[in-house]
């Protein structure tokens, strides 16, 4: 049989693209992408609502209550079931549409649970920084590395804080404690105690050079104590009171003053009581000196807040004046642009009158405070710090009617306290629980409001703008002793 080739038929085909449609296509998926980019920006840029802001704090407070429960032992039972009451009251607020009380009550969850995640039984964490200007440094523990502080940074055991020649910060601690840590100091927390059965508190810091005050407040349990030590000299105060710590670390000097209550200094295995307005120096473990002080001198005027409205501030004086101190010589007048005193305008210590003329201080708020200074040259405490500003009266609106704006940022229970940061109109007065609090050049403040009672509490926040106009938020919060 004859072979017959069948050769299969190969096919081609193309398609003639023009540069033209290429060029349209790589445009279309640019402009495609720009579009999607534009989306997302959009999305990431603008602002969430308040029902969001209150349904991302429940989730967190819901995630953070169920890792709570995970890790609680027998001592929390009473905070974990405080953190879960208090969340469902946050779910309620927040179907009944009321996002802001929702927000605030998954907050407070949000503060109960940490506790149970960051402490255990008999330790408390709750110190923060809650204020600072300046340069201000944190080394963690078991870091080397000094990082920046930022607002409410939350402080554990063997934390250093560190501050420069214009730099200063306050702590605030679980039982309503104050530290200030002026310029150029050193601090370290040693110890942050707290037994949730007998209420008793301890706090330990160590001064490695520098210098601190301390405020109690008082109403802490027989136990408790706040204590500040240096290298040879430990100062512990046991109930409501105010004192002071500095040490030079090249001559190895403490002096310990008390401003009010009483505190105790040990060292060479002496312990000493010190008194209202009393003042000891330590030079190695040897007391060189021990002295009284005079009285803080009382601020007259301005009063506190007030505002000097000038046509021309710089061709103005502005009068500061203070009541006498019986037995001072000369007074000490300290002025600066910041409420912790980070960095001076004014530090003159030879006054001989209470009473001086500041011209041409520019516009602008300003803090002031006094102290005494006796024959012996034994300087007092400083007086309170009053704040008044200069305006412009050319700039004032006499037909403003709009009222301030008022945004509250942070609502932090801890304990019986609430650290409250936020921002208002630069210049308005700011009060909370009736409480007058400093707003910053910027509109920003922060409040440290100890609540009354145990349970529920409201917490009333007002601004008031130089024309009188007023805005007012109520915020509440549960508090629990435990």
């Amino acid at each position: 049989m004859g072979q017959t080739n069948h050769k299969t038929p190969i096919l081609l085909d193309w398609a003639t693209i023009s540069y033209r449609s290429i060029m349209r296509g790589v445009v279309y998926l640019v402009l495609l992408l720009a579009l999607g980019g534009v989306f997302f920006y959009l999305r990431a840029a603008r602002r969430a609502t308040p029902e969001e802001l209150a349904l991302q704090e429940i989730n967190r407070a819901e995630r953070m209550y169920r890792e709570a429960q995970a890790g609680a032992d027998a001592s929390f039972a009473r905070v974990i079931e405080s953190a879960g009451k208090i969340l469902d009251s946050a779910r309620l607020s927040y179907e009944r549409k009321d996002f802001a009380e929702a927000r605030a009550a998954a907050q407070q969850s949000q503060s109960f649970s940490q506790k149970i995640l960051e402490g255990s039984a008999g330790e408390s964490f709750t110190a923060k920084i809650y204020k600072y200007e300046g340069d201000v440094k944190i080394k963690r523990s078991r870091q080397f590395v000094w990082d920046d502080v930022s607002g409410n940074t939350a402080l554990r055991v063997g934390d250093q804080i560190k501050t420069a020649s214009h730099g200063s910060a306050q702590i605030i601690y679980f039982d309503g404690t104050i530290t200030t840590i002026n310029p150029g100091s050193l601090l370290e927390i040693r110890e942050l105690f707290e037994d949730p059965t007998t209420k008793v508190r301890k706090v330990r810091e160590k001064l490695n050079w520098g210098g601190v005050s301390a405020s109690m407040p008082g109403a802490n349990v027989a136990g408790s104590f706040h204590e500040v030590a240096t290298e040879s000299t430990t100062a512990r105060a046991v109930d409501k009171s105010q004192f002071h710590v500095a040490y030079d670390a090249e001559t190895r000097k403490t002096r310990t003053e008390v401003q009010s209550g009483s505190a105790e200094v040990q060292t060479g295995g002496r312990t000493m009581t010190l008194k209202p307005l009393e003042r000891m120096e330590v030079s190695g473990e040897q007391v060189v000196s021990r002295v009284k002080l005079l009285p803080a001198p009382t601020l007259l005027d301005p009063t506190d807040q007030r505002v000097f409205l000038h046509d021309d501030p710089a061709a103005e004086s502005t009068a500061l004046r203070w009541a006498k101190v019986a037995g001072g010589e000369r007074y000490r007048l300290q002025i600066a642009r910041t409420a912790l005193f980070g960095e001076l305008l004014l530090d003159k210590s030879d006054i001989r009158s209470t009473s001086v003329q500041i011209p041409g201080l520019q516009e602008g708020n300003y803090y002031w405070k006094v102290s005494a200074i006796d024959a012996g040259k034994v300087e007092s405490h400083f007086s309170e710090i009053r704040k008044f500003k200069v305006a412009s009266s050319r700039e004032r609106r006499t037909d403003d009617s709009t009222p301030p704006s008022l945004d509250v940022v942070d609502f932090l229970p801890s304990g019986h306290l609430v650290i409250i940061n936020g921002r208002t109109e630069p210049g308005a007065v700011l009060l909370v629980d009736g409480q007058k609090v400093d707003v910053y050049d910027d509109g920003a403040f922060t409040a440290v409001v100890r609540m009354k009672r145990d349970g529920p509490n409201e917490v009333e926040i007002v601004s008031q703008d130089g024309a009188g106009n007023t805005t007012r938020m109520r915020r509440s919060v549960y508090v629990e002793s435990y």
